[in-house]
This record gives structure tokens, C-alpha cells and sequence, in this order.
């Protein structure tokens, strides 16, 4: 009676087979080009939902005066210390009509995208999420809550370090010069809102490095070789992301990001040596 032996060479090739059938198993499925453009029409749709939401809160916030009382108290105080009348200021005068209701709409919208800000990422991240790979979806909470979190970090950090600090600048500089410092709300409005969402922008920058490197992209040994093109470009994506073009708010926002680079290149010492 004969018997079947299967030929070690179908043997491994069948083995093969097999690996080859659960690496793609791994795989995401790959979906036709029309239904990536119908998930990114429901995702613009939800985020537009979400953030018109949100401007519906911030709206009535605005109106009410809690929202400019927020952006106003760092000239208070810079008044407060100055010594100066209050009046000028504290009424931040318009130079048009429609002054006031194109404050209030900046204003409103701003404050809607700084509350949403964490469901918008949860969003994107969602429509990203299915071209991800197993091993990168585990990374897809932590970067998402660090992503907001630095973000309101960094408006934080702006509002009560740097934006006083500024606004106090200028101010006894135009004092020094002789000129009156009688700002518009549109300006100052402008000024202040630029600043926070800047910081908040810049300060996810540790975690974008801290992820090329816990990719592999990015090592220990280039964060701190490249440590002089850091510096450059630091100061050149200040310069960009600063609202004005004069060089203390460029400073300002330059020296925390000098700080956060180099906690980033200790950072990426410590997940090569937990990594090994």
C-alpha cells in the first residue's frame, strides 16, 4: 500500500503560504479611493457639527464679557503695576461700527475651536486609524490625550508667563518713547489670541519628536549632534509663528522651545535606554 508523503519542499512552501496569508491578515484593508473621499466628507461634517457646537457655548460666554475679561486681565495687571489710569484700557476702544460683533465672532470662534480641540483630534484620529498597522494603533491614546494636553499646556504656559511679560514690554517701551498707549480691542484682541494658539501649537513639538524617536526616525545621538540646526530652526519657526514681526515676542516664544528641545533630547535618552 502506498502512502502519501507530501515533499518537504510543498511542506515549507505551504508553510510559507501560511505566513504569507496572516502578515496580510495584519494588514489594513485596503478600501476604494471613493469611499476614502465619503469618510473624509462624514469626518469634515462631524468636526463642522462639533465645532459649531462649540461656538454656541462660547458665543453667549463671549457676549456676557467672561471670555474678553479673560484676554483683558494681563493688561490689567501690567496696569495695575504701571500705576496708570485704568480707563483707556479697560475700555479698549474700536475704530469701526461693526467693531464689536466682528470682536465677538473672532472671539467666539477661537475659544470654539480651543474647547473642541480634544473631539476634533478624536476625529481625525479616527479617520486616520484604519491605515494604521496594529502596533501604531496602540500609540493612538497616548498621542491623542498628550496632544491635547500640550496644547492647552502651552496656552497656559503663554497666558501666565510669557503674555504678561510681553504685554509689560511694550508697554513701558511706548511709555519710554512718549507714546500713549491707547490699543484697540480689534489689535489687542488679535495680539493675544495669535500668542495663545501659537504656544499652544509649538508646545506639541516634544511630542512629535518624542514619536520620531520612539519610531526610530529619530535617535539620541542625532537630537544632540543637530543641536546647532535645532537652535536655527527654532528661532525661524518662532519668527514665523509670532503675530508680529518684532523680535521680543520671537524670543519669548523661542527660549521655552529651547527648553523643550533639550528635555526632548533627555527624553529620547531614557526610551533608548528602556528600549535596550
Amino acid at each position: 500500500m502506498r502512502k502519501n508523503h507530501q515533499p518537504p519542499d510543498a511542506a515549507l512552501a505551504g508553510k510559507r503560504d501560511g505566513m504569507h496569508a496572516a502578515a496580510q491578515a495584519e494588514k489594513p484593508e485596503e478600501k476604494p479611493f471613493l469611499d476614502h473621499l465619503e469618510d473624509l466628507r462624514r469626518t469634515i461634517i462631524k468636526a463642522l457639527c462639533v465645532f459649531g457646537c462649540a461656538f454656541l457655548i462660547a458665543l453667549p460666554l463671549t457676549l456676557r464679557g467672561y471670555t474678553l475679561g479673560l484676554l483683558k486681565r494681563p493688561l490689567m495687571l501690567v496696569i495695575d503695576r504701571d500705576g496708570s489710569s485704568p480707563a483707556a484700557a479697560a475700555i479698549l476702544p474700536t475704530l469701526s461700527p461693526a467693531g464689536g460683533i466682528s470682536v465677538a465672532m473672532k472671539v467666539s470662534a477661537e475659544a470654539a475651536l480651543v474647547i473642541s480641540l480634544p473631539i476634533l483630534l478624536y476625529l481625525v484620529g479616527i479617520f486616520v486609524l484604519p491605515a494604521l498597522t496594529q502596533k501604531e494603533r496602540r500609540y493612538f491614546g497616548p498621542v491623542l490625550c498628550g496632544g491635547a494636553l500640550m496644547f492647552y499646556a502651552g496656552m497656559a504656559f503663554c497666558y501666565f508667563t510669557t503674555l504678561p511679560w510681553t504685554i509689560q514690554f511694550f508697554w513701558g517701551f511706548n511709555r519710554l518713547m512718549g507714546i500713549g498707549n491707547l490699543w484697540t480691542i480689534n489689535e489687542y484682541v488679535t495680539f493675544v489670541s495669535r500668542m495663545l494658539i501659537a504656544f499652544g501649537l509649538v508646545f506639541e513639538f516634544p511630542l512629535v519628536i518624542l514619536f520620531l524617536v520612539r519610531a526610530g526616525i529619530l535617535s539620541y545621538r542625532v537630537l544632540s549632534e543637530k543641536r546647532r540646526y535645532a537652535i536655527v530652526l527654532i528661532f525661524i519657526l518662532a519668527a514665523v509663528m509670532t503675530p508680529g514681526p518684532d523680535v521680543v515676542s520671537q524670543i519669548a516664544m523661542a527660549l521655552p522651545l529651547l527648553l523643550l528641545y533639550e528635555i526632548c533630547v533627555w527624553g529620547a535618552k531614557l526610551i533608548e535606554r528602556r528600549e535596550a
